[in-house]
């Protein structure tokens, strides 16, 4: 059956016309490229073709794509991966982002990713000596096909067209707004999606992320996470209320956790009294008190019962 429905809109690359239907450039920008990441990362079902004929700026503020004959898939894992990725960028840690890279196919399991590391450093050099202003996907992309040419690294067929696909809007964007970057909108999406889905893997990840391999908490990547994930990505403001309601209870819950934070709190015979303070004064306008208040009364029973779970838990394990 096949199933077809009238768009009215505007061509995505005729900023005139988008601006003479009322519509905002900017809003629009961004909205087409949370589109773009929220296939990609939250679905795993993205338009593989995504090129200006394609692509209608509707009058109501949202985006209209056509032609799905070119349509693919990610995995849960891959999605995952993709966002452990970024995060391993933001961070600057390239020997987990070179496992990322065997993880989603560009290297063989078993490959010596020691000679890689320096060349991934390498790419990523200018996000951490320029601002996101100055760095865009179209540069990261141009550095790592360099990489293809040097060390057995292969694209898998289902993320060229995900490099595609994300070159190609980019390209619409910068029509629109030359001096647009795509990783402006892209690092604060991932940043809050970390904070702020409570799905319990990115949960993980997040914790992940704020303990370094030898177990030591940083304070600085939790602030970097913080202040991207406020910056910008889908323009609403950040609640970060819900992350705080969980951490709390999985602090009370969790007692490998709770000794981990009071070490880090404590660490080298001092208190961190300049970092807490940091982290509370960036939380001031993101957490709702009058909520934690509310769910701390009417969820008491059901967090006592998850309490007392996991004390029985924890006794019948010894």
């Amino acid at each position: 059956v096949l199933t077809m429905e009238w768009i009215e809109g505007v061509r995505c690359t005729d900023p005139d016309g988008i601006r003479a239907a009322g519509i905002d450039v900017d809003t629009f920008i961004r909205v087409g490229v949370m589109s773009g990441l929220r296939q990609l990362l939250e679905f795993g079902l993205f338009h593989g073709d995504p090129h200006p004929g394609n692509i209608f700026a509707l009058r109501d503020g949202r985006i209209a794509y056509v032609d799905f004959g070119n349509v693919a898939q990610l995995t849960q894992t891959n999605k995952e991966t993709l966002i452990d990725a970024v995060v391993h960028a933001v961070n600057e840690d390239y020997d987990s982002m070179a496992g990322d890279f065997i993880r989603l196919g560009f290297l063989s399991p078993g490959t010596d990713v020691r000679p890689i590391v320096p060349a991934l450093e390498n790419i990523w050099q200018d996000a951490r000596t320029a601002s996101l202003a100055n760095f865009n996907f179209r540069t990261v992309t141009a550095a790592f096909n360099e990489l293809v040419y040097q060390y057995p690294i292969r694209i898998p067929e289902r993320f060229s067209l995900v490099i595609r696909s994300l070159l190609t809007q980019e390209g619409i964007c910068m029509t629109l707004q030359p001096d647009f970057r795509f990783l402006e909108v892209a690092y604060p999406y991932v940043a809050k999606r970390l904070l702020t889905d409570r799905d319990a893997s990115l949960r993980e990840r997040l914790l992940q992320v704020l303990f370094n391999n030898q177990g030591k908490f940083q304070w600085a990547r939790l602030e970097n996470l913080i202040s991207l994930a406020k910056s910008g990505g889908d323009g609403s403001k950040l609640d970060l209320t819900d992350t705080v309601a969980d951490g709390a209870q999985l602090l009370v819950t969790d007692e490998d956790l709770r000794r981990r934070l009071i070490l880090a709190a404590t660490e080298d015979d001092r208190l961190r009294v300049d970092e807490i303070a940091r982290l509370a004064e960036l939380l001031r306008d993101d957490v709702k008190v009058d909520e934690l208040a509310r769910e701390a009364v009417t969820g008491g029973p059901e967090f006592l019962r998850k309490m007392a779970l996991s004390w029985s838990q924890k006794v019948l394990s010894k």
